[in-house]
Parts: structure tokens; sequence; C-alpha cells
């Protein structure tokens, strides 16, 4: 599930509980999209998340390290997502 938590010029942090998986990836890359389009820098608050599948890890690591930063990220998520390939 994604939720905006707060907004505030160029900055968008929305934050992500539950579930990573292929159904919320896809929703997830589009709203990150969406911000990056409007030349936005997203922070994702993850500290929420108790599970990421592998589309999960394919969406987070596609986005560019310098406009997403992940925030708060569980230490299994963070495996995961060096494991796929974002350091």
């Amino acid at each position: 599930m994604l939720k905006i938590i707060q907004e505030s010029g160029r900055d968008v942090l929305p934050g992500l509980e539950g579930k990573i998986t292929e159904r919320w990836a896809a929703l997830l890359d589009g709203e990150c999209r969406a911000y990056l389009r409007q030349q936005r820098s997203v922070f994702l608050d993850c500290s929420q998340v108790d599970y990421i599948d592998g589309r999960g890890v394919e969406v987070l690591n596609a986005f560019p390290p310098s406009s997403v930063t992940l925030m708060s990220t569980p230490s299994l998520m963070t495996e995961l997502l060096h494991i796929g390939g974002r350091s």
C-alpha cells in the first residue's frame, strides 16, 4: 500500500506499508514516475514494509538513485535490493 505522507515544494515523502508485491509494485512505479516527470525528488519511507517480492525489487532498483531515496529500509529488504542490483 502506498500513502502520501507529505509533499513540500519539490520533495514528496510517500510511505510504504505492508507488502510490495507485483500488484502494488505497478502502482508504486506509476506514482513515483509521475513525480519524477514533474522534476520532483521522492523519499520513500520503507519502515513499515514487511515483505517484498521479485517484482517489487525490480521496480525499486529501476528508479534513479539520484531522484528516489529509500529511507528506513528494513535489513532484509536492503539485502534483497542489494542482491537485485541497488547498492
